[in-house]
């Protein structure tokens, strides 16, 4: 199954992200079900974790009975847009498992956080520009790659435009040079930027309240 991580992040927005090892909890799969590994070692807001998505013949509505029955009923299930989440305690880990609809059965994300071992001081976006008064909201890293990359997402009161702005003067202040894929619309930018062997892409979305979302996602060999 192939995974698109830029198609994960809205979820993993809103979830407690995946730190598995060995010895974690493996969460069963209802029969019917596919699972794949988003990456071996990523990195969630200073967690570490291991994210997987999965498909399913099950209904929505069958895979929240099956985390039920598995786990005794000691689960809290809440309802996000047209999803459920399902949460589960297991001794220092917290196991939860976004699904929804897909044609006649389902996917979603499945996610395991150690957290008995969460930091304290993890600051999100330390070390990437960004304007004053943004908010980071994400911060995920793939430190094991081949190539390894790194994902910030922010919120601010620019428009896209003017976020597109500000990025071009502080990134070209820093060394970093355009490539050719820079463009704006009424409501979204896109630029792109490349400073020796490393990548950084940049988009920069207009959202429903007049602000803005902006993702950086930076590759460095």
């Amino acid at each position: 199954m192939a995974v698109d991580r830029r198609l994960l992040l809205p979820a993993l927005a809103m979830l407690p992200a995946i730190a598995l090892a060995d010895s974690w909890p493996q969460p069963p799969l209802p029969d019917g079900t596919q699972a794949a590994d988003v990456a071996q070692h990523m990195v969630f807001n200073g967690l570490d974790m291991h994210a997987q998505v999965f498909r399913s013949n099950q209904t929505p509505a069958q895979v929240v009975a099956f985390y039920r029955n598995t786990w005794n009923g000691r689960v809290v299930v809440n309802p996000l847009g047209d999803a459920q989440v399902i949460g589960h305690r297991d001794g220092d880990y917290y196991v939860t498992i976004q699904v929804s609809p897909a044609g006649g059965g389902s996917k979603g994300d499945i996610g395991v956080v150690d957290v008995a071992d969460a930091p304290h001081d993890f600051q999100p976006g330390k070390g990437l520009p960004r304007p004053m008064g943004s908010t980071v909201f994400n911060d995920i890293a793939y430190p094991d790659d081949r190539v390894p990359a790194r994902t910030v997402a922010m919120t601010n009161a620019l428009s896209p435009q003017q976020n597109a702005a500000w990025f071009r003067e502080r990134l070209a202040g820093e060394g970093w040079k355009n490539v050719d894929d820079n463009r704006c619309a009424q409501d979204a930018c896109v630029l792109g930027y490349e400073r020796g062997d490393s990548h950084l892409a940049l988009v920069a979305t207009r959202t429903r309240d007049g602000h803005s979302q902006v993702v950086l996602n930076v590759q460095q060999p």
